[in-house]
């Protein structure tokens, strides 16, 4: 999959990458080697997992932020190009620091030895390398064992959540997931985890005493009830995320035990303003009165939505605009839409793994339903009309979406 704008950088500096996914280490182990290690500078928390990685570093950065700490973050996938994956104090990366890190790149003869995302991970941190920092947060691609973030030497890692996804990369069972995402714990360091399955945590625990690692654990260790946050001798009271869905007080306090785990000090009314104002583009994001974009594409983060629907929502008419990727469980996530939806909208856009709209038609069980080509055709606005409009199904149909209605 191309990455928005990426190639202008590759095309400019002659630094060529393959577009394919080779999970695996070695290749970007030899190319950082090459430029000094830049990974190696800043204190990291370093987060895998199914769902939540996202909302988590949205926390993360939104408490950072509020304590006045200078933070980095690489992210996926992009929301609008490739220059807002890679932030400092939650600003994008400049096309002038795009520059001086291919500059770098091309001259360390990079060119031709990885694939695109590890060539963006090596972007990240020559970026990152450039800033004093207080803190880095760096979300895995996808799996985390063998996913290029995975060369960091010390790092507190975070699993929000595991379930089936990626299924021809990662395996097809909880058990083999869970395998992948473990990989992120480091040796003699800490992991944080959310409510994960029996199967995930067997794993999980199983690989943390290979590494003489300490799990903590939500819900055990630490803990999110009426609106306190407890962990051992710290509480912080009052903690209302703006981000809507249970999930999301998981997220947080998954966010909050990181950043205590990395020894930073935190105060109660600082974490208090920062999740009120902690926000994530495409998660169950508030694009006006009546439209939300939310990026579900899997079981878990589809159930999620529904969740959040029954709570936000109740007795309202919601009507969903959808694009989903092929590869994905389309049947399951129709099935659970339908519980809630009074009309659907299935939409053709601009993505190699694209599902079509007609396939999504002709599967759908719901009798108020419609095909629309092309991306540029919907308008948002004409859907306010209806209670709720939630577009959803994949990050990448929202950032098209985005772009057409900017």
């Amino acid at each position: 999959m191309e990455i928005n704008n990426f190639n202008l950088y590759k095309k400019e500096w002659k630094v060529e990458s393959e577009t394919i996914i080779k999970p695996g280490l070695e290749a970007i182990q030899k190319a950082l080697a090459k430029l000094g290690n830049p990974q190696k500078k800043h204190r990291i928390i370093h987060i895998a997992g199914t769902n939540g990685k996202g909302s988590t570093i949205a926390f993360l950065s939104a408490i950072a932020k509020e304590h006045g700490l200078a933070y980095g973050s690489f992210t996926s996938p992009s929301i609008i190009d490739v220059h807002d994956q890679i932030q400092v104090n939650g600003v994008p990366v400049t096309p002038e620091q795009m520059d001086l890190a291919f500059q770098k790149m091309f001259q360390a003869g990079l060119s031709g030895m990885l694939t695109d995302f590890e060539l963006l991970t090596v972007v990240a941190f020559l970026v990152l390398e450039e800033e004093t920092l207080d803190v880095v947060f760096i979300e895995a691609g996808m799996g985390g064992r063998f996913d290029s973030t995975n060369v960091i030497d010390r790092s507190v890692a975070v699993i929000p959540s595991i379930s089936i996804d990626h299924t021809n990369f990662l395996g097809n069972t909880v058990e083999k997931i869970s395998w992948h995402k473990a990989g992120i714990l480091k040796d003699n360091s800490k992991l944080v985890i959310g409510a994960l399955s029996f199967e995930a945590k067997k794993i999980v625990l199983e690989e943390a005493i290979q590494k003489n690692s300490i799990v903590i654990e939500y819900n055990k260790a630490f803990s999110i009830g009426g609106h306190t946050y407890t962990y051992e001798e710290t509480q912080f009271h009052h903690l209302y995320p703006q981000m809507l869905g249970e999930h999301q007080l998981s997220n947080m306090s998954l966010a909050i035990t990181a950043l205590l785990e990395s020894s930073f000090s935190l105060k109660e009314c600082h974490v208090q303003a920062a999740v009120k104002k902690a926000y994530l583009p495409g998660r169950m994001e508030k694009m006006s009165e009546h439209v939300y974009f939310d990026g579900a594409h899997n079981k878990a983060s589809i159930d999620a939505l529904v969740d959040t629907i029954k709570e936000q929502f109740p007795n309202k008419r919601i009507h969903f605009i959808v694009g989903i990727l092929k590869d994905k469980d389309y049947l399951y996530m129709l099935r659970k839409l339908e519980e809630v939806a009074s009309s659907f909208e299935f939409v053709d856009f601009h993505h190699e793994r694209a599902l079509s709209a007609s396939i999504l038609y002709k599967h759908c069980s719901h009798s108020a339903k419609s095909v629309t080509k092309d991306v540029g055709e919907i308008n948002l606005e004409e859907n306010s009309r209806i209670d709720i409009t939630i577009v959803t199904g994949s990050l990448y149909f929202i950032s098209e979406i985005k772009d057409k209605n900017r």
